[in-house]
C-alpha cells in the first residue's frame, strides 16, 4: 500500500512538473483599425496623432467560452510599462482571472527595477501565467480580427455600437455617458449583447469617444468577442488613450426578430 501511495504521489508531482508552458503571446496591430474607426483624432489639423490605443496581444480560446488576453495600457506621464493579463467568460462577460502590473511599483530607491517590456515581464512570471492559462484551458493561437460585419456559418452577421452622449462638467468636449452593443443577422434577428455603466451623473467622466474595431472568433464553438475601443482624456488632454474592452457574444441564440 505504501508503495501505491508513493507511486501517485510520484506521477503527481510529474504532472505538476508537466504543466504546459506558454509562450509570449503576438501583438495584434489595431492602430489602423482605431485610425478608421476615430478619423478625427488623425490627420488635418493635427500635428501629431490625437489618439493613442493600447496594445493588444489576444492569447486564446477555451473550449467552453473563455478568451485571454493581455493588453498594454498607455504610459501617459509616468516612464512607466504597464500590462494587464485578462482571462474573461465570453458568456457573462466576467473576468476569471486578472494579472495587472505597473512598474511604477517596483522603485528601489530612485530607480524601477521591474520589468520594462512584456519579454520581460512575461519570462518573470511565466509559471504563474501559465498555470492560470493551464487550469482555464486556454489554447494558445494566433488570432484574426474580423470585421464588424462578417460572415460565420454562411449567416451574415454585424455588431453595432449605440452611444448616449452628453456635455462634460468643465464644458470643453462632449463625452460618451452609456453606449449599447448589439448584434444583428438578416436571418436570425438582432440582440443587445452589451450595455456599458451609465455615468451620466458622474462629474468625473471622461470618456470622449467610443467604437468598435472587429471581432475575434472563437476556433471551438459559434461565439466571438467583440472588441471594442473607449477613448479617454489624457492626463493632461491630448494625445488621449484608447483602451480595448472586450464583449462575448454567442452566434446561436437570443436573436430577436420584429
Amino acid at each position: 500500500m505504501l508503495t501505491i501511495t508513493l507511486l501517485i504521489a510520484a506521477f503527481s508531482l510529474g504532472l505538476c512538473a508537466q504543466t504546459k508552458q506558454y509562450a509570449e503571446p503576438h501583438e495584434l496591430k489595431i492602430d489602423s483599425l482605431v485610425r478608421r474607426t476615430f478619423p478625427s483624432y488623425f490627420g488635418g489639423r493635427h500635428r501629431f496623432p490625437q489618439l493613442i490605443p493600447e496594445n493588444f496581444y489576444p492569447i486564446g480560446w477555451s473550449k467552453d467560452g473563455k478568451f485571454a488576453y493581455y493588453v498594454e495600457p498607455v504610459d501617459e506621464a509616468c516612464g512607466c510599462y504597464f500590462a494587464t493579463l485578462v482571462i474573461q467568460d465570453m458568456r457573462t462577460d466576467k473576468k476569471i482571472w486578472e494579472f495587472k502590473y505597473s512598474q511604477d511599483d517596483s522603485y528601489v530607491g530612485d530607480r524601477m527595477t521591474g520589468p520594462g517590456d512584456i519579454r520581460s515581464l512575461w519570462k518573470k512570471n511565466q509559471k504563474l501565467f501559465s498555470e492560470k492559462l493551464a487550469e482555464n484551458g486556454i489554447v494558445a493561437s494566433r488570432s484574426v480580427m474580423l470585421s464588424k460585419t462578417f460572415t460565420s456559418g454562411r449567416r451574415k452577421f454585424t455588431a453595432k455600437m449605440t452611444k448616449k452622449l452628453g456635455p462634460n462638467a468643465d464644458g470643453y468636449e462632449d463625452r460618451v455617458n452609456l453606449y449599447t452593443v448589439s448584434l444583428s443577422s438578416p436571418k436570425l434577428g438582432a440582440k443587445k449583447v452589451f450595455t456599458s455603466e451609465d455615468h451620466t451623473k458622474d462629474e468625473f467622466w471622461f470618456m470622449l469617444d467610443a467604437g468598435l474595431i472587429g471581432v475575434i472568433k472563437s476556433p471551438f464553438e459559434d461565439r466571438i468577442a467583440i472588441v471594442a475601443v473607449e477613448v479617454m482624456r489624457g492626463y493632461e488632454g491630448p494625445p488621449h488613450t484608447g483602451d480595448v474592452r472586450i464583449t462575448g457574444a454567442d452566434l446561436k441564440s437570443g436573436f430577436e426578430t420584429k
